[in-house]
């Protein structure tokens, strides 16, 4: 009979719990505004976005215009906070010759501290520009996409992934902890992330990756110009060169197995695998290392 009762007052202890639960979600409220600017722009200026927060999505329109369009969700308790959350951002939009300028930060101040745990402010800014336009973007922490731009890319997130799709030219981008995949015909590509994978697709020329913790994948396709190292610091590096590219390899894995689909020799001393030499007669130097994991060197 104890038993039963225990039991009983449990499951009305849950049950009244999933109704405190409940009515707090109910009583959640929302405020929610979308600023648009527009700038004229002639193709080759550049983009710059300072954020302390927030996912960045850039793609390109046609004519020479820069859209911009920054949407603020503000959730709370109730509607007078969530108001007050977006009365405590602040946004500055900017356009100085041919280039334009986004700053985004919160500034909470000491009265909202009692309800910091219970609200929450919900930034993204989409930004549309001509094809042909540099890019340089800081962010504290969020994700960044970037889709079909002709330019220069450099950027920093503390903490986000960045995905870059069917770009041209050069980057230089990285996160404190994300992943980072890159997809287009690449003159130069210098990426870094402190925890998280990185896949790089289509490069035609050197390349510079390297990871704290993660894997790291490429595929080289043309002809490099100058050195490329991958480095990863636990996980695995894999790189697949065509056919027709000429570069001396130098790969080691630390602790870990080693892989070649060309006729280079793995050694072996104890824990460590490596193997080095040149391809199609040597070139550029590619550099793989993994200090706990893999690498391999394959066939595009």
């Amino acid at each position: 009979m104890k038993l039963f009762y225990a039991l009983a007052r449990t499951a009305l202890l849950v049950l009244l719990l999933a109704l405190v639960v409940d009515q707090a979600q109910a009583k959640e409220a929302q405020a929610r505004d979308v600023i648009k600017k527009t700038y004229d722009v002639r193709p080759g200026g550049t983009l710059h976005l300072d954020m302390d927060h927030g996912n960045i999505e850039i793609e390109t329109t046609s004519g020479n215009k820069v859209l911009i369009e920054l949407e603020r969700i503000a959730k709370a308790d109730d509607e007078d906070i969530a108001e007050r959350i977006l009365d405590q951002h602040k946004y500055a939009f900017d356009k100085r010759g041919n280039d334009v300028y986004i700053r985004s930060r919160y500034d909470e101040d000491r009265g909202m501290i009692k309800w910091r745990k219970r609200t929450r402010l919900k930034i993204h800014v989409l930004v549309r520009v001509p094809e042909r336009f540099n890019v340089d973007f800081s962010n504290g922490a969020g994700n960044v996409d970037i889709v079909d731009v002709d330019g220069r890319i450099e950027g920093r997130t503390g903490a986000g992934n960045i995905n870059i799709d069917d770009v041209r030219g050069i980057i230089d981008i990285s996160s404190g902890a994300g992943n980072i995949e890159v997809i287009g015909d690449l003159e130069r590509a210098d990426v870094n992330t402190g925890a998280g994978n990185i896949n790089l697709y289509g490069l035609e020329g050197a390349v510079e990756a390297n990871t704290g913790a993660g894997n790291v994948y490429a595929e080289i396709t043309s002809q490099p110009e100058d050195d490329s190292e991958l480095h990863t610091g636990a996980g695995n590096v894999t790189v697949e060169l065509a056919d027709d590219v000429s570069v001396y390899v130098d790969a080691t894995a630390a602790l870990g197995s080693a892989e070649c689909d060309f006729p280079l020799k793995v050694s072996k001393n104890w824990l460590k695998k490596s193997f080095s030499g040149e391809i199609n007669g040597g070139g550029p130097k590619l550099e793989m290392y993994a200090g706990v994991g893999n690498v391999t060197l394959r066939r595009h």
